[in-house]
């Protein structure tokens, strides 16, 4: 993977973004014996147009005028004007088998690598003579960066760096739950020229659903994380506080297992109240933010 290459591509497709206003009113308390903090990532620390990362979002025409401008930035040549959109419907479809094929085996919210979802595609399209162009790993992680950050424009939320930087001196223990993809990490440098490390994040603490190869909601995610913590530096999930911008995919898991939680209502695109939702009936958060920078507050009042 040429990292560099990657962050500047993201960085070249990326512009600010404003929070969407929320009608939601704060809901703030000094919470005591937190000693780590934990991050949702798209929605939460970084607005997202889709609201969430994309590889769940149906498709349209337009998705199929940005997939065709990614194949040729990539270095696609394209052979069929058709290319876009089979590529979009093979993507759905690799998608939908994976995602059956891993519930059948038991995994309740499977989550693929992406990149090799992207390489299935493109390889699909060659061989049907679609596209023309030579096929490797990197070639499939240039495409994903090229088709998700057209497809789903994100930016970091106001008040994050700050917010991360009080947290960091605190000595607070930071991690980061994520529905995510390899991209997700590289995003966060390229668009605050920071590393995940140099801002306090705990490489242990960092639970990838790629990775991970499940997502939200399930609670295994969420054990992930709070196994590490407990072994590493000895901690209870009381002793964490969430922050999420979901109420199923963040609020519910983790507050289920015994975390604190935060809701953050900071912008229209991504909060997910749900109240339709019966598993939600019964959740609530601990806090209400509509800025990060709200957090501290809360924890500074305990201080």
């Amino acid at each position: 993977m040429d990292k560099a290459l990657l962050i500047s591509r993201i960085r070249d497709l990326s512009s600010p973004m404003d929070p969407v206003p929320t009608e939601q009113q704060a809901r703030l308390q000094s919470l005591s014996g937190i000693h780590s903090v934990a991050f949702d990532f798209y929605g939460t620390m970084f607005l997202s147009g889709v609201g969430d990362i994309g590889i769940d979002e149906e498709q349209n025409t337009e998705s199929v005028e940005l997939f065709g401008q990614a194949l040729q930035d990539t270095g696609f040549t394209l052979r069929d004007e058709e290319a876009p959109l089979t590529g979009l419907k093979t993507f759905d479809r690799a998608i939908r088998e994976y995602t059956e094929l891993q519930q059948s085996r038991g995994i309740d919210y499977p989550e693929p690598d992406i990149v090799l979802i992207w390489h299935e595609v493109l390889e699909h399209l060659i061989e049907n003579d679609l596209v023309e162009g030579a096929l490797d790993r990197a070639t499939a992680q240039r495409f994903a960066v090229e088709y998700e950050f057209r497809f789903n424009a994100v930016w970091p939320v106001p008040d994050l760096m700050s917010t991360l930087e009080s947290l960091r001196e605190k000595r607070y223990i930071l991690g980061i739950i994520s529905n995510s993809q390899f991209y997700t990490p590289l995003a966060f440098q390229a668009l605050t020229n920071r590393e995940l490390t140099s801002v306090g994040f705990d490489k242990n603490l960092r639970v990838w659903s790629y990775q991970a190869s499940v997502k939200k909601p399930s609670t295994h995610f969420y054990e992930r994380f709070l196994e590490v913590l407990k072994n590493k530096h000895n901690l209870q999930p009381e002793q964490v506080l969430y922050v999420g911008n979901d109420m199923l995919k963040d609020i519910m898991p983790a507050s289920g297992l015994g975390m604190k939680t935060a809701l953050f209502a900071g912008d229209a695109r991504s909060l997910k109240l749900r109240p339709e939702d019966p598993r939600c009936a019964d959740v609530k958060p601990d806090l209400m933010i509509t800025n990060l920078g709200q957090i501290t507050e809360c924890l500074g009042m305990a201080v």
